[in-house]
């Protein structure tokens, strides 16, 4: 073990009151915020589903994806992902298209509408985030930030 960080508690080292607190935070959060997809009638979500919005996340870092690469980095069955392409695909949000280099390979992209969600998507998360932020003072928004990239698996300086 690295001298330099401390031991990591084992799962059946919390307790069932602090995971269920943790939970109930983040649920609020997502209600206060209106994270949650289709929360409220003329909310940004209000269309999409629940899956959609890790999808978008994805698509919006303008990598190459295809349906294989968008189900390893969501963790989700290639069939689910296959779905929620399919109900967006329908929506006029994103479009499948073959690479003429190999007729195989299919490559998923937002469509000029799809991308216009996408932006105000990451705008209204980036806004949550500003106004969640906004109730820490500075010192813990600092430490908050480095837990929540430890939890996460990122490493925040």
């Amino acid at each position: 073990m690295n001298p330099k960080s401390p031991a990591r508690p084992h799962l059946g080292d919390i307790k069932d009151t602090d995971a269920i607190l943790l939970h109930e935070c983040i649920s609020a959060l997502m209600r206060q915020f209106r994270i949650e997809p289709g929360l409220l009638a003329g909310s940004i979500y209000a269309n999409l589903h629940a899956n959609d919005i890790g999808l978008f996340e994805i698509l919006a870092t303008r990598q190459v994806w295809t349906v294989r690469s968008i189900a390893e980095a969501l963790r989700a069955p290639m069939t689910t992902i296959s779905s929620a392409l399919d109900r967006l695909e329908r929506q006029g949000l994103v479009r499948r298209r073959r690479i003429d280099e190999d007729r195989r390979v299919v490559r998923i992209e937002f469509t000029t509408r799809g991308q216009h969600l996408a932006t105000r998507l990451q705008d209204a998360h980036i806004e949550n985030c500003r106004v969640m932020l906004s109730k820490l003072q500075a010192k813990d928004r600092a430490k908050f930030l480095r837990m929540a990239g430890q939890i996460a698996g990122k490493e925040i300086e």
